[in-house]
């Protein structure tokens, strides 16, 4: 029986650990300054000489953790790899180590077979191969906290580019033919006096109907009109794609509306729509297309089982004049076998899944929506950490700034290098004032955020049944990740978080202590 017990103890031990690598991030090459890599190293190698770690690599990245592929991260990830001994990973904190979960799923496998240790030395977490639940839910909210800042702050820019299209401004680079120019410190777009003459008369020449698109190619090569991005002639596709744009006569597309925009049309609307009828035989401009102006809830949740590609939606109408919505493969990979699946079917088949697993009495509701509150009023450190950078990096520009007035009046340098400097140091100093306002405004957010996921899972049989498809679509968007359907099968993926409150027994991950009786 006592060898039993000391074979179990000895499964459970873990490698000795003595090396470490030391991780440290930034996600822009402006936040280098400031000592803000040097900071999080001087911590990491603190904590280090305390643990006896013996620090094999040293890793400063400048680069963000939520777009592209993280070369780099994955490089060390394949280092340590190789490791003949186990190695830690010292972060400052969980937001400058992941601001997603796509690497998870590696690191709990690294953590799982032991060749790693993860040492968060902020919110003073250690994660090992024998890590408890609400260790692992500590580090699954630290990044759910920093996945939300980073969404905090894409929706900023997202409200500022619907403002502007609201008001007619264009958000991205002009079309061929236009140009985009800053006038009195403020962006605009203006006609290209070299290539947009040579539009208009594509335009009054493709509309004659004695010219095909393979004509204009050779057009275009004649009259040496190129690509304003490539510099290259005009291609077919390009020509098409030119052909079919509304900016031409004074209209933006924008997320499938037509939007008027403030800039000077290089057509008018009767030209427009003639070439329109020489390309497809529309003859006028539609606020909507038909397809875009559907409301589909279950557009792009669901990819086909047997072939990948995604199911789109359509519209059925049948001789009543009753409608129905179908799910089909889009067949972008060539035939398929996959048949059109109703969306009532697919709708009460994720409510039966998702009502199923958030299945919450409201005492359990308001004890997590508690403890998620109190998680993040302690542990958002890096809202805190990235203001205090941004107000350290406000004090250093002005005493560059208080540096070159001294400098002036010392005679080290001329007046002209002094304004140039200043004008320079006016704007990095507007900037971080700004960076800073959206800082306070982001860390306001994020706690009612995090309430509004747990009041969303308790919610989960109302907003499915909603009438408001809006609704309907932006739940189903926010918690469903790479579903499928094969064949009249809907198989329901949840997101992270929302897949630890896949049922009332996993209260307990998210609480930590908490009492199991208050379920």
């Amino acid at each position: 029986m006592l060898e039993t017990k000391k074979s179990e103890i000895n499964f459970k031990k873990l490698r000795p650990c003595n090396q470490a690598i030391a991780f440290t991030r930034v996600s822009k090459h402006d936040q280098v300054e400031g000592a803000s890599l040097d900071a999080q190293m001087d911590k990491i190698e603190q904590y280090c000489d305390g643990h006896n770690f013996n620090i094999i690599q040293r890793i400063k990245l400048t680069e963000s953790s939520t777009r592209g592929s993280r070369k780099e991260f994955h490089k060390m990830l394949e280092f340590v790899k190789k490791q003949k001994n186990k190695t830690a990973i010292v972060v400052h904190c969980v937001d400058r180590f992941q601001r997603s979960f796509k690497e998870s799923a590696e690191i709990e496998e690294l953590l799982k077979e032991d060749i790693i240790e993860l040492h968060f030395w902020k919110e003073g977490l250690v994660l090992t191969k024998n890590s408890s639940s609400p260790d692992i839910t500590r580090w699954d909210m630290g990044i759910l906290s920093a996945k939300m800042y980073v969404g905090a702050l894409r929706d900023n820019v997202t409200r500022s580019m619907e403002y502007n299209w609201a008001d007619g401004k264009l958000q991205n680079k002009a079309p061929t033919g236009y140009i985009n120019i800053t006038k009195d410190k403020k962006k605009t777009v203006v006609i290209d006096d070299e290539r947009g003459p040579l539009v208009k008369k594509m335009f009054e020449e493709y509309a004659t109907g004695l010219y095909s698109l393979k004509d204009m190619v050779v057009w275009a090569r004649i009259h040496n009109l190129k690509s304003r991005f490539s510099n290259k002639t005009l291609c077919r596709a390009a020509i098409h794609a030119i052909l079919q744009n509304p900016f031409y006569c004074g209209i933006m597309l924008i997320k499938g509306n037509y939007i008027k925009h403030i800039y000077d049309p290089l057509i008018d609307e009767d030209l427009f729509n003639r070439v329109q009828e020489q390309l497809s035989g529309k003859a006028t401009i539609h606020t909507k297309t038909e397809y875009g102006s559907m409301d589909f809830a279950l557009r792009g949740l669901f990819h086909c089982g047997k072939c990948g590609c995604t199911m789109t939606p359509e519209l059925h109408t049948k001789k009543s004049g009753k409608q129905y919505s179908y799910l089909k493969c889009s067949h972008m990979h060539g035939n398929c076998d996959q048949k059109p699946i109703n969306e009532e079917m697919v709708f009460q088949q994720i409510e039966d899944e998702l009502v199923g697993s958030f299945h919450f009495t409201d005492k359990a509701l308001s004890a997590l929506k508690t403890s998620v509150r109190e998680y993040v009023e302690n542990e958002n450190g890096f809202n805190r950490m990235h203001k205090k950078q941004l107000q350290s990096q406000l004090t250093n520009a002005k005493n560059r700034l208080d540096n070159a007035v001294n400098m002036l009046l010392d005679g080290v340098i001329t007046k002209e290098v002094y304004e140039t400097k200043k004008h320079q140091l006016d704007n990095e100093i507007a900037e971080i004032e700004s960076q800073l306002t959206k800082c306070s405004n982001n860390l306001n957010e994020i706690g009612q955020i995090v309430e509004n996921i747990i009041e969303i899972a308790g919610n989960a049989r109302n907003l499915i049944r909603s009438s408001k498809m809006d609704q309907k679509s932006a739940f189903l968007k926010l918690v469903l990740s790479n579903s499928t359907i094969t064949d009249k099968k809907a198989w329901i993926s949840l997101k992270k978080p929302f897949d630890l409150l896949k049922n009332t027994n996993s209260c307990t991950s998210w609480l930590g202590q908490l009492d199991s009786n208050q379920y």
